[in-house]
């Protein structure tokens, strides 16, 4: 296998800016020598990735492969289901619109690949804040990061889609591979990822393949954070209603556990709260992690129309601070 194998997906709704910046990454990638395949996946009704993307394959090195494909339904799992259908190769490697690979991500995909043979193959995200962001600068740079320290190697547990590699040839059962019912409020890859789990298949962890993640302005909030937040509280007690059959047992459990992780974080980000303390943020994630077990039924909007939200100009980090110490419960609410 070679990079010509290879084809990578970039799904993209409504950003043109952020568009440019992720092809033209790939522009520089050591693999380039080879050649390689990119898919362009517009998931806006009005096709409004089509400029950027003339003007980006008018620019691209003759080895690089550009193609475009329109997706007019929004929604995660609809655009990566329209791409794994029109794919010809027998890889594909996830970059997401805001991100960017540096010159020797792909390489290093293909690299820990070839060494592992996994079904599915992840790498690190790195957070790129502005440096306007100041207040809770730590947290929003562990948030949208994905760097769990590990080495290369064969892993249990599977991450998110962005930033992977998939041998499609080793993923059981018949398509749509993405479940189309968490189009807008991500997870899209759970199901997917556990079945391949419960076929056999493997993972792996690409150390020498990172991305950099360049979040929204109006994402670099607690506003926003802690609503993803809630909704990645969810994802233990939504696999077991998902479950055939549904595991209610193990629902309980994680209810059970979710409560107990809001009282202890929501005690602990309170008195952070009242100091002051620059770390406060990580309890309050903390604690609102623990509530989306509690509110699995909740739902959470993040992708396709859901974004048009998402597309004002945003408040100041500190202005998203909760603001009633004496009710957390309450302050949460108003930040999801």
């Amino acid at each position: 296998m070679t990079s010509k194998d290879v084809t990578v997906i970039i799904p993209t709704f409504n950003r043109p800016d952020s568009l440019h910046r992720a092809v033209e990454s790939l522009f520089w990638q050591g693999a380039r020598r080879t050649g390689f395949n990119v898919l362009v996946v517009d998931n806006s009704r009005e096709a409004t990735a089509r400029i950027a993307f003339d003007a980006l394959e008018a620019n691209a090195p003759e080895t690089i492969h550009l193609s475009y494909l329109h997706a007019p339904h929004p929604g995660v799992a609809n655009a990566r289901n329209a791409a794994m259908d029109a794919l010809k190769t027998p890889l594909a490697a996830f970059l997401d619109d805001d991100q960017t690979a540096p010159i020797h991500w792909l390489e290093g995909l293909m690299e820990a690949y070839k060494q592992y043979g996994a079904a599915v193959t992840f790498g690190p995200v790195l957070t790129a804040l502005p440096d306007t962001v100041t207040t809770h600068r730590a947290y929003f740079e562990a948030f949208f990061a994905r760097d769990p320290g590990l080495d290369s190697g064969l892993i249990d547990k599977p991450f998110g889609c962005g930033n992977s590699l998939l041998d499609t040839r080793q993923i059981p059962g018949g398509k749509p591979w993405f479940d189309t019912s968490m189009n807008e409020v991500g997870g899209e890859d759970d199901l997917l990822f556990a079945r391949i789990k419960k076929a056999g298949g493997t993972f792996a962890w690409a150390a020498r393949a990172p991305v950099n993640e360049h979040p929204l302005p109006q994402r670099i909030t607690l506003a926003y954070t802690l609503r993803r937040a809630l909704a990645y509280g969810q994802g233990p007690c939504t696999l077991a209603l998902r479950a055939d059959p549904p595991r209610y047992g193990s629902l309980v459990m994680w209810m059970g556990i979710g409560a107990a992780k809001f009282a202890v974080h929501g005690t602990a980000w309170l008195g952070l709260w009242l100091t002051r303390h620059p770390r406060r943020a990580f309890q309050l994630d903390k604690a609102v992690r623990g509530l989306g077990k509690v509110l699995f039924w909740k739902p959470m909007r993040f992708y396709g129309t859901a974004t048009v939200s998402q597309t004002t100009p945003a408040p100041s980090a500190s202005a998203d601070e909760p603001r009633a110490p004496n009710r957390p419960g309450k302050a949460l609410a108003a930040n999801r």
